[in-house]
């Protein structure tokens, strides 16, 4: 509050300096008379008249207008009213984000003190007004705020950056840069720079309340380059953009979670600041569906998995074929569940032969550049006799041959996944055949799509999962080694994946 009182009485006597030193001079009003004699030749227009009136008295007018303000403000304080203010006051709550009910005793004790404001603001002005510029404030509530002076080092983003150099392996380089852009989000909330005594339930929960509104792919859209948090909330409301999921919202409160309880650990903070704060989701609601029969047909039949007109064009029919990653992606997706990334990140010696039968090796080893989601989905998947019918086999024979050290000809984006390039292409390309390509459904519920077909085949959740990479992490299938009867029970699972539309 002492903040808010200082700023009005320093915004209002700054006005009016500027009104001062923007007012015409009486050689000014000279030149301006002469030269509408001349334009009117002593014709006056009305208008033009009271225009060069107003310009005239413009000091007169303000100083009239000060007194009469003053005269208010003065009544309405001692009756303890606060009409006279009400707008200066919405805008300020606005501003800093608070929420105070008008006639509450909290918004008069502000009003009361913007009102003590103003009325100093206009006292200088009337010495001005005699030519006294050495005035201050008289009224002890308007008054600078006092200072805290907190120690180096101890802001949100400093503190966080030792969080991540004290537990470098917590999580990806990447999940490190994209937790640290979340973790800014909210110091700009509360202000920017924030001191670590910040990091409170009630700024937290303010916080989480405004990711509500926050529109998707923000840093992909131009509108909003350059703004700050609150910023960029003001424009969507105008504009209309689609906010993120409530999945999301947890997804930016998990990138405090691990930081909050570092600060409480390292005494910091002396309170559980998350705990509770995550969104109570309904985990039986899907956000991707798996694709019908008809969709599976209109893709597999489409022009890029047949012959295409060519590159860029692959939607369109003609006499070329495509047998690259833009291909074998969707295949292998399809009888094999496994995600974009893992797939397209696969090297030439994760696609083998175990105990005669085809696998692929779904793991983070061989190359500094591959992950996988967690520990538990480094695993082993047979290859599905569909694949080796289309030719798999002999694709992998060819890149072997060319010595190639990845399967796929796709490299990592500016963020390091291999899922990038590929999604983005498969985004357009369902699209451009007529398959709604979105939040419900898009590559991922290929995923989705191989649970159900499991499902279909009479297995259950707890058996397909390892095939999926649900477990936890263990070192089975590790190096691609697996026991006899544990392979054939894998072997036998996939080779159970039927889709009738494609049949």
């Amino acid at each position: 509050m002492q903040d808010a009182i200082w700023k009005r009485y320093l915004e209002l006597i700054t006005a009016d300096e500027k009104l001062r030193l923007s007012l015409p001079t009486d050689d000014d009003l000279k030149k301006i008379w002469a030269h509408l004699e001349v334009e009117f030749g002593g014709v006056w227009d009305v208008g033009t008249f009271r225009n060069f009136e107003e310009l005239q008295n413009t000091f007169v007018d303000d100083q009239r207008d000060r007194l009469t303000r003053l005269a208010k403000l003065k009544a309405e304080v001692a009756k303890g009213e606060t009409k006279s203010v009400a707008e200066v006051i919405d805008g300020l709550l606005e501003q800093r984000r608070l929420k105070l009910e008008a006639g509450s005793p909290e918004y008069r004790k502000i009003a009361h003190g913007i009102q003590r404001a103003e009325i100093e603001a206009l006292r200088r002005a009337a010495e001005r007004d005699a030519g006294d510029w050495s005035g201050e404030p008289k009224d002890k509530l308007v008054r600078p705020p006092v200072l805290v002076s907190y120690p180096v080092g101890e802001t949100i983003l400093e503190l966080f950056d030792r969080f991540r150099r004290e537990a470098p392996g917590r999580v990806s380089p990447d999940g490190w840069t994209q937790n640290r852009k979340i973790v800014a989000l909210f110091d700009q909330f509360i202000g920017g720079d924030a001191h670590v005594s910040q990091f409170s339930r009630n700024n937290v929960r303010g916080w989480k309340g405004e990711l509500f509104k926050w529109p998707r792919r923000v840093a992909d859209t131009g509108t909003f380059r350059g703004l700050t948090f609150s910023e960029v909330i003001r424009r969507n409301e105008k504009i209309g953009k689609p906010v993120i999921s409530s999945k999301t919202i947890n997804k930016y409160l998990a990138a405090l979670g691990g930081f909050s309880k570092w600060l409480l650990s390292n005494g910091y903070i002396d309170e559980s600041v998350m705990s509770g704060m995550f969104l109570d989701l309904d985990r039986r609601k899907k956000e991707v569906f798996p694709y019908d029969d008809a969709k599976l047909k209109t893709i597999f039949t489409s022009p890029l998995f047949l012959m295409c007109k060519g590159d860029r064009i692959e939607h369109i029919k003609g006499n070329k074929e495509i047998r690259d990653w833009r291909y074998w992606l969707p295949w292998l997706a399809l009888y094999s569940g496994a995600r974009l990334g893992e797939l397209a990140q696969l090297l030439v010696a994760d696609v083998r032969q175990e105990q005669g039968h085809w696998i692929l090796h779904i793991t983070s080893e061989g190359s500094k550049t591959k992950r996988t989601k967690t520990g538990g989905s480094q695993r082993v998947v047979p290859v599905h006799r569909k694949l080796i019918e289309l030719g798999f086999d002999k694709y992998h024979a060819r890149a072997v041959a060319l010595n190639k050290q990845q399967l796929f000809d796709i490299k990592p984006d500016t963020r390091g996944y291999f899922s990038g390039r590929p999604s983005k292409f498969f985004g357009n390309y369902l699209h451009d055949i007529g398959i709604k390509n979105g939040r419900d459904t898009n590559f991922h519920s290929f995923r989705h799509t191989v649970a159900d077909a499991f499902r279909r085949a009479g297995f259950v959740d707890e058996e397909f999962a390892p095939l999926l990479g649900h477990t936890r992490a263990t070192t089975t299938g590790r190096y691609g080694i697996l026991k006899p009867m544990v392979l054939a029970q894998r072997v036998a699972m996939i080779e159970a994946i039927e889709y009738p539309s494609l049949l």
